[in-house]
């Protein structure tokens, strides 16, 4: 029990496990989920059914609102797809799925798999019920009433969005997006704040020197371009927003305030300069380090670049040292490396890495880690990538734990000997202690035996 246990919390600390079974071998159904072409099969079925969406929209408005057959049989065949899609992933890898990185991914999947069947089944029934006629035939389009079919309908067009799930490209973007929606909610906050601050010291401007609209003293050209653009506040939030994006001309809205005063014209341009060339430039900055943080941080892009930049290095490491006999052997011996260090192209080829190898010997024990005089390629790859650069928080937090590891084995070292050196000098002092009794008794034997005793015996 001991040992199954102690099994147990090595796979949850250095796996990320919830169980042994997932240390085991993955089955025949697992290795298919897992297959490249699982996931390339199923993102050409959501391509087609993308066209098949588009196409049933189209044909929906040509036959007024009538479902052929074949679109019909079609639909559900896409929603048997999909229906079997996930239960082929549930039954690989069971309820982890829905705690994994892809959750998001796998509740769309969910909603999209309940609504098509949903559609399916009420679609079904109510063609069943109304070909029998009767009274149910008017509770069923009752119920149909409650948009249970144009829901599903709607809830189907998600279909589209699981592209992105297939396609690394459109999943970064998505990403992305989606990253930078906290940003976009506190710019849009500090543009609104921005606008209403000079809408109402625009619209009270206007107030202070027309009194309202009705003046029969506003000459009429003023007062259709204070009807549109100043009559309240929300017209001038609206009208300074359209300035700053290209709903109106800001020319068309300076117009009334000219007539007002010229530093009304002033403040006005002041907005349109501060808001355009200041606030629109740092949220623009601020939206793109939130994209590139987001694209740095997406797990899934981080792992594909990172295999793929690794097979293109071993390929290229391959091919520097296929001369010297590496791509035969599929190691790298010193006498390998040495040679090769003399190359411009390996020279170069580490220079792009950021590794100055001015020291072969030194630099191939580093990487040689358990002194057999040999590296495998893609071993010796990885402690390229080890050494280049400068130390990062991972190596120095990784020193770190390693120096307070050596430091309580050897207290712990120093404690066991400093503990058996006492019990040595213990059992000297008793030898020393017993051999000085030998020593006295020997000494007072000899003493009670002697001549003189003797006489003194007789006597």
């Amino acid at each position: 029990m001991d040992a199954r246990i102690s099994r147990q919390r090595y796979a949850d600390e250095n796996y990320g496990v919830h169980s042994l079974e997932e240390l085991k071998d993955p089955t025949c159904l697992q290795k298919m989920v897992q297959h490249p072409g699982f996931d390339s099969f199923f993102a050409m079925v959501v391509i087609l059914n993308c066209f098949f969406i588009a196409f049933e929209v189209q044909d929906s408005v040509w036959s007024d609102g009538q479902t052929s057959i074949f679109l019909m049989v079609t639909q559900y065949t896409f929603s048997i797809t999909f229906t079997i899609e996930l239960a082929l992933r549930f039954a690989a890898s069971g309820w982890r799925l829905l705690c994994g990185d892809e959750w998001s991914w796998i509740l769309l999947d969910l909603v999209i798999v309940a609504s098509g069947l949903t559609e399916m089944g009420v679609t079904l029934v109510t063609r069943m019920v109304n070909d029998g006629g009767g009274s149910v035939q008017v509770n069923l389009q009752g119920f149909k009433a409650f948009r249970i079919i144009r829901v599903t309908r709607i809830l189907k067009t998600l279909r589209l969005v699981r592209v992105f799930r297939f396609i690394m490209a459109l999943r970064t973007l998505v990403t992305s997006i989606v990253y930078t929606l906290k940003s976009l909610f506190w710019a849009m906050a500090l543009l609104m704040l921005i606008i209403f601050v000079f809408s109402v010291l625009l619209v009270e401007a206007v107030s202070d020197h027309w009194g309202s609209l009705d003046n029969p003293n506003m000459p009429p050209e003023d007062a259709e371009n204070i009807q549109a653009y100043f009559a309240s506040l929300p017209h001038a939030m609206l009208s300074l927003f359209m300035s700053i994006s290209g709903g109106v001309s800001w020319e068309e809205v300076i117009s009334p305030l000219g007539k007002i005063s010229n530093g009304w014209v002033v403040v006005y341009l002041f907005y349109i300069s501060f808001t355009y060339f200041a606030v629109l430039n740092v949220v623009t900055g601020v939206f793109c380090q939130s994209a590139i943080d987001s694209a740095q941080n997406d797990h899934a892009n981080v792992v594909q670049s990172m295999l793929a930049n690794k097979e293109a290095h071993v390929e290229k490491i391959k091919e520097l040292f296929s001369r010297l006999g590496a791509d035969k052997t599929g190691l790298i011996t010193y006498g390998m490396f040495e040679e090769g260090i003399q190359s411009p192209a390996v020279i170069e080829y580490f220079e792009t890495l950021g590794l100055d190898v001015w020291d072969a010997w030194s630099f191939f024990k580093l990487l040689d880690l358990d002194a057999g005089g040999s590296v495998e390629i893609e071993e010796f790859f990885k402690g390229c990538l080890r050494l280049r650069g400068q130390a990062r928080g991972v190596d120095l937090g990784k020193l770190l734990h390693d120096q307070r590891w050596l430091i309580k084995a050897q207290g712990r070292f120093q404690a066991y000997v400093e503990a058996k050196l006492g019990e040595m000098c213990e059992v000297l002092d008793q030898m020393n202690g017993s051999h000085k009794l030998a020593k006295t008794a020997k000494s007072n034997f000899m003493r009670g035996v002697s001549p003189v005793n003797m006489e003194e015996r007789c006597a």
